[in-house]
């Protein structure tokens, strides 16, 4: 018995987290593209920035797919989806495993900052002292981790 993986061919939405822009830049097949915009995981505008409905977006736009808040959850595992879920009110994340925040930031849902809170491109572990940036949600990670909470 095969078990079906959710989402379909998340390579393409693990690339487009890690995008700058979010833009989903390959997607495999025009049915798999239409599972990413029928749950919600990509979106596309039209010409004018407005959101496209999943039923029209692929034939009415030449504007990039984008992904969703729900599209960066979709790709996560149990302990990623928990320490974007645990973050503090400033984004902190606290208590968080180094392989978790490393995947995270691989991701661009998370960014390591130093003490006073300048970015720094890891966590500055040298092997011997351990890290010495702790690791904040980005945009990105602060949108996948709305995307948990009911919208109101």
């Amino acid at each position: 018995m095969t078990i079906k993986a959710y989402p379909p061919a998340p390579k393409h939405l693990r690339a487009a987290c890690a995008h700058p822009q979010g833009h989903l830049t390959s997607h495999g097949n025009r049915a798999t593209l239409q599972a990413y915009l029928n749950d919600g995981l990509v979106y596309r505008n039209d010409a004018d920035g407005y959101r496209l409905p999943a039923e029209t977006a692929q034939a009415q736009s030449v504007e990039p797919y984008v992904i969703t808040g729900a599209g960066r959850r979709a790709i996560l595992n149990g302990s990623q989806l928990a320490a974007i879920d645990s973050a503090d009110k400033d984004g902190a994340l606290r208590d968080v495993s180094w392989p978790t925040a490393a995947a995270l930031a691989r991701l661009t849902l998370v960014e390591y900052r130093d003490a006073t809170g300048v970015p720094q491109p890891t966590d500055g572990d040298d092997g011997r002292t351990g890290p010495k940036h702790q690791p904040f949600l980005t945009p990105a990670g602060i949108d996948a981790a709305r995307a948990a909470k009911p919208q109101s």
